[in-house]
């Protein structure tokens, strides 16, 4: 009887050996899975971050060349402007000139 019980308790102890090594194994897998988990989202993450940058970037862009646009477009304006000031004072000196010499 008393063998029976030892072998028991032996038996009982080798399972709990093999819960042990079983539980380890899990965590082992669940740490690695969580860590692979994490790599993922980190990875995903930093894409996102990266195509938001880039279209924040582009829309900046955008915004910059259509002010650029308008800036040019406003000072040829303003160039054509000036062109026929000067052409018209031009022809008002001319005149001048012309009256004074008549």
């Amino acid at each position: 009887m008393v063998e029976k019980t030892i072998k028991e308790i032996r038996e009982t102890e080798q399972e709990a050996e093999k819960i042990v090594i079983r539980a380890k194994n899990q965590g082992a897998q669940l740490l690695e899975q969580t860590k692979q988990e994490t790599e993922d989202a980190k990875a995903a993450m930093i894409a996102r971050a990266q195509e938001e940058a880039k279209d924040a970037r582009e829309a900046a862009q955008a915004v910059s060349e259509k002010k650029l646009e308008e800036a040019l477009k406003t000072a040829a304006q303003e160039i054509a402007e000036i062109r026929n000031t000067a052409k018209q004072r031009e022809e008002e000196a001319v005149n001048a000139i012309i009256s004074g010499l008549v």
